[in-house]
């Protein structure tokens, strides 16, 4: 590049930003911001606090905590209080109270056993469960003094006077002294193992469902207490049940076990459980311990399933934050708060000072800033000489590092807190290391990614690549062996089919091999850029075939050297060769509406002299016998008539001769040929139904030949239509266009394609021999082309459909082609 194209490189303000020195700091801040900013991302992603409230109370880790204590309780009441006695010995079996405590166990819920019963412990609310039943009131409490209140309903009096943010559910109706956070929400569960017998509740987000619990006949106890899935207890051993084709963890009934050598080996699995045998031809299901079963019902679903509610209205759970717990837990969430607001400050800031450097940094680097070099770019002479794949290698291991360091954060701490005593010294030095080592990964990556953009500017991103070079050097010995001239010989076809052969088995041992995965990748690589470069020479090669299409010269030009150069020249000759043959099948084409002109023309004379003398003999008194004879000759002379005009019209149309087009009312013919056509439609007893909605539309036609056209699609409605149906005979607007459509169904199967019943001499009715001549649809086909418009034919199973499509001209159009008659 010229120098004096860079003269305002020659500023001061540039050469201060353009200097090494400036450079390297920048380059030295950058990292140091990424660090901090790696860390404040990082701590801001850590951080517990709930953005959404600025109180503990309205937190979402509150709300979650009340929700489980909640639903603790309202379970410990359902399946234990329920069913302990006065001296609290549980009176259900064994495998219900079993898995009470896994449910405790399982949600991390604390309690001791003691010789009065389960206790539960809760260091973060004081809380009351208990339930009346027959009278008489059983009850768990945390709350000192409990014993000093005679009833129940003085207990939760004195509960709501001294707490405070309570929740309290009596008589199944929940009650709380917090203030509705105004968003409601729904909680479904169902009262019973049954679809449609759901229990919907409404009730704000800060408070709780009142919930329900049912059992069934078959031992099992479900709990809906505000949880998303209900909690299943079971008063049996489910492992044994299952043995006996009893499944009540799925809620499944299997009957018939199938013993071993009634199962074959040939299956595929249906759906879930669910399996098809092959070999024996029917399905089976299989359980969870692999017992095989010929049938498989729901429980719900069995004539004997019965379930029943259980009576909750004895409840009664209060529960309220413990005041010293609330106060710490307040002081913690807005420390967690605080700390989340300024993570996310230096988030913001850090990241908006990393991105203007950032920028800076990329665009600037690998500048020569020599005022008298006309180089614009240019890289250190150690660097330049580093291979590409070492930046790329680098840039993933930094970006790896920030990743997994970040998200092992919590383990980087643990093992600062071990190594330094004071609690000061251990935040900040954390800290410090922290943003040094984000730092450390940041100058690795950003300035592997600073080279590996320096050699895209000096344009040397894959010769100072080793793939590069090794692909270099192996082509150039390639080249030298006969196989390359033996390949470079072959088609291009077959030069692409080898080329997607190679690849696609590549891909294979790509999959099925680690150790050669890396250099295969190459070779896939660079079959992938030579398939790239073959097609874009075939895209020439498409161009010119669209060029040969439209009969225009290719303009564009293809280099010997290209794959495609032979089949090119082939294309040019074969334009020639197609433009010759055109020629003549025009010539030929016109030779033969000469030829049928001619022969119909020719014909016209003796079959008219034909014709005249059946008449005489028609006159005469002829025996019975003879007479017959005569009016057969005479209806095939009809008929013969009927074909050659047929003929020696289409001809004319074909060439454009007798082709006289005006301007017409499309819509009018219409009307007058349906007119005409009353007589023959009222003698076929055939419902004809007409629908036309345009009043008008002006068309460039031969209003003989349209009137033709209308006249056959009608004739030939009424002659192979289906009696006892309607013909539908619509005229509509479309776009610029009018459109004449006819639809009947068949009198008989429909067994040819719409193209065949184009062809002339061809007829719906392929097993008569009388009636039309087969030329009817090709007659109205040729006269619409001759005048301008589409013609075609639709079938749907025994649905006929016939379209006829012409152009709406407006009236300048009229005027203008009136004028050019005229």
């Amino acid at each position: 590049m010229a120098i004096k194209s860079r003269k305002f490189e020659q500023a001061e303000w540039f050469k201060i930003f353009s200097a090494k020195k400036t450079r390297i700091i920048a380059f030295i801040v950058a990292c140091v911001i990424a660090g901090g900013f790696c860390l404040s991302f990082v701590l801001y992603a850590n951080s517990h606090a709930d953005s959404s409230s600025k109180s503990y109370l309205r937190s979402e880790s509150y709300k979650l905590a009340s929700n489980e204590m909640y639903e603790e309780l309202c379970v410990t009441a359902s399946a234990y209080l329920r069913y302990v006695d006065e001296d609290w010995n549980y009176t259900q079996p064994r495998h219900l109270l079993n898995d009470y405590l896994n449910y405790l166990d399982y949600n991390r819920y604390k309690y001791k056993k003691t010789e009065d019963g389960i206790r539960l412990i809760d260091s973060r609310f004081d809380y009351y469960v208990g339930i009346t039943q027959n009278g008489k009131t059983i009850y768990l409490s945390n709350i000192k003094d409990i014993e000093n209140y005679d009833s129940e309903t003085d207990k939760i009096e004195a509960f709501k006077s001294s707490h405070k943010n309570y929740i309290l559910r009596r008589d199944n109706e929940v009650m709380s002294d917090r203030t509705s956070s105004g968003q409601i929400v729904d909680y479904y569960y169902n009262t019973a193992e049954y679809q449609d017998n759901v229990t919907e509740e409404f009730y704000a987000d800060n408070l709780m469902p009142v919930g329900g619990s049912y059992y069934d006949n078959y031992g099992r106890y479900f709990y809906n207490y505000g949880n998303y899935d209900p909690i299943a207890f079971y008063n049996v051993d489910s492992r044994y049940n299952v043995i006996k084709g009893l499944d009540l963890k799925n809620g499944l009934k299997y009957s018939d076990r199938l013993e071993d050598e009634e199962i074959g080996e040939n299956y595929y699995i249906d759906d879930g459980n669910e399996y098809y045998d092959y070999d024996n031809g029917r399905y089976y299901y299989e359980d969870d311990y692999g017992n095989a079963w010929a049938k498989c019902e729901n429980l719900y679903d069995l004539p004997d399933y019965k379930a029943t509610d259980n009576d909750d209205s004895g409840i009664t759970v209060f529960f309220a934050p413990k005041a010293e717990k609330l106060t710490a837990m307040e002081k913690e969430y807005t420390e967690a708060l605080n700390d989340m607001y300024r993570a996310k400050l230096f988030v913001i800031v850090f990241g908006v000072i990393e991105f203007i450097l950032v920028c800076y940094l990329l665009l600037i680097c690998a500048y020569n800033a020599e005022p008298e070099s006309v180089e614009r770019w240019k890289q250190g002479n150690f660097l330049k000489k580093v291979p590409t794949e070492v930046y790329l290698i680098l840039m993933v291991l930094a970006i790896t590092f920030a990743f997994v360091f970040g998200a092992c954060w919590n383990y980087y701490v643990s093992i600062t807190k071990n190594i330094f005593d004071n609690a000061l010294a251990n935040s900040v030095f954390r800290n410090i290391l922290a943003v040094a080592l984000f730092a450390l990964a940041y100058f690795a990556g950003f300035g592997s990614l600073m080279e590996f953009v320096g050699k895209i500017k000096t344009r040397s991103i894959f010769k100072e690549s080793l793939i590069c070079r090794l692909c270099k050097f192996l082509w150039r010995k390639y080249k030298e062996t006969s196989l390359y001239h033996y390949f470079h010989g072959l088609p291009l076809g077959i030069k692409l089919t080898w080329k997607f052969i190679l690849i696609f088995v590549g891909i294979f041992v790509v999959m099925s091999s680690r150790l050669t995965m890396l250099i295969l990748l190459a070779v896939e690589i660079v079959l992938c850029i030579s398939m790239l470069r073959d097609f874009s020479q075939l895209s020439k090669l498409s161009k010119q075939i669209d060029s040969l299409g439209e009969e225009k010269p290719y303009e564009g030009k293809i280099r010997k050297t290209s794959p495609v150069y032979a089949e090119s020249e082939k294309l040019n000759s074969v334009q020639d060769k197609v433009r010759e043959s055109v020629e003549q099948q025009i010539q030929s084409e016109r030779l033969k509406i000469e030829l049928v002109t001619n022969v119909s023309h020719d014909l016209k004379t003796p079959l008219t002299s034909i014709i005249s003398y059946i008449d005489l003999l028609k006159k005469m008194d002829l025996d019975d016998e003879a007479s017959s004879y005569v009016k057969i000759l005479d209806k095939k002379a009809q008929k013969l008539k009927g074909i050659v005009s047929d003929v020696f019209s289409i001809a004319k149309a074909t060439s454009g001769v007798d082709v006289n087009l005006t301007k017409l009312d499309f819509v009018m013919l219409l009307n007058q040929c349906i007119a005409d056509a009353e007589d023959k439609i009222a003698d076929s007893g055939k419902i004809v139904k007409i629908n036309i909605n345009a009043d008008s539309a002006m068309v460039m036609g031969d209003g003989d030949k349209l009137y033709r056209v209308f006249q056959n699609i009608v004739d030939n409605a009424l002659n192979y239509s289906m009696d006892g149906t309607r013909i539908f005979l619509d005229v509509y607007k479309k776009a610029d266009r009018i459109v004449f459509a006819e639809k009947n169904i068949s009198a008989t199967p429909i067994n040819f394609t719409e193209e065949e019943i184009l062809e002339r001499f061809v007829r719906g009715d392929k097993s008569r021999t009388d009636g039309g001549s087969g030329l009817g649809l090709s007659i109205s086909k040729s006269f619409t082309e001759a005048c301008g418009g589409i013609f075609n034919i639709e079938i749907d199973g025994d649905m006929f459909k016939a379209i006829v499509e012409m152009p709406i001209i407006q009236e300048d159009t009229a005027e203008k082609t009136d004028d050019k008659t005229e």
